[in-house]
């Protein structure tokens, strides 16, 4: 009794799976052969986007090494070309490096745009900032203050490494336009900060000390506070 209680259970089962089979099979097979797919192109993209890579990697090293024996503005040209066919990290690092040559070459507002663009770009924020800097170097001396706190100002206001440079460039670009309150204060910014390289903060004293004369001159040529004595006043005639 207990084996034809079992064999009916069993057709029971099979009954109920074929059913289910007839009516979501061909919805599983198509659901299995998606997965299928979508796991084979995660594969594919992984090893192609590997190899775009390491592609990349060795045409720019290759173009370095060439670079180190061509012209400044053939070695440009190389660089320029790499950063257009290629993309991502490499592609940004052979912009600086075509900025780099563009500079070499005296092509000064070439390698500033370039510089420009990196900085503004959607490059690592450690790259956009020396990219940045690399503008302020090229444009401190021509620059107003003004023009270089704007552009400085995200460096200077955040946790950036590369905030002590861009403070020593509002200090020259404030000396050379005369506020010397604001180059002293960028100055001493540089130098409270601990972590400030040993060369980065003599260069911050220097400034103090170039400044220091001016803030004097300021603070003399300041108008003398003078209290004016109210006059005596005589008593009063006795009339008799």
């Amino acid at each position: 009794m207990t084996d034809l209680f079992r064999e009916v259970e069993e057709d029971l089962r099979r009954e109920q799976f074929s059913k289910l089979w007839d009516k979501y099979g061909a919805w599983l097979i198509g659901a299995v052969v998606a997965l299928v797919l979508v796991v084979a192109a995660i594969v594919g993209w992984r090893a192609w986007s590997h190899s775009q890579r390491v592609e990349a990697s060795a045409r720019f090293e290759e173009t370095v090494i060439k670079a180190q024996d061509a012209a400044p503005a053939e070695a440009a040209a190389a660089f320029a070309e790499l950063a257009e066919s290629t993309s991502g990290g490499y592609a940004v690092l052979a912009r600086l490096h075509e900025a780099d040559k563009r500079l070499a070459a005296g092509e000064r507002d070439v390698a500033l745009a370039v510089y420009g663009e990196v900085a503004n770009g959607g490059a690592p924020a450690i790259v956009r900032g020396m990219a940045r800097i690399k503008e302020g170097l090229l444009l401190v001396d021509t620059a107003s203050y003004d023009d270089m706190k704007a552009r400085m100002s995200p460096l200077v206001d955040s946790a950036s490494p590369w905030r002590e440079n861009a403070l020593e460039l509002l200090a020259l670009a404030a000396m050379r336009d005369g506020e010397w309150e604001d180059a002293n204060r960028n100055a001493a910014a540089i130098i409270a900060n601990q972590a400030t390289p040993a060369g980065l903060r003599d260069r911050a004293h220097v400034i103090q000390a170039l400044v220091a004369p001016h803030l004097l001159a300021e603070e003399e040529a300041q108008p003398a506070e003078t209290t004016q004595e109210a006059p005596a006043t005589e008593p009063p005639a006795e009339t008799e």
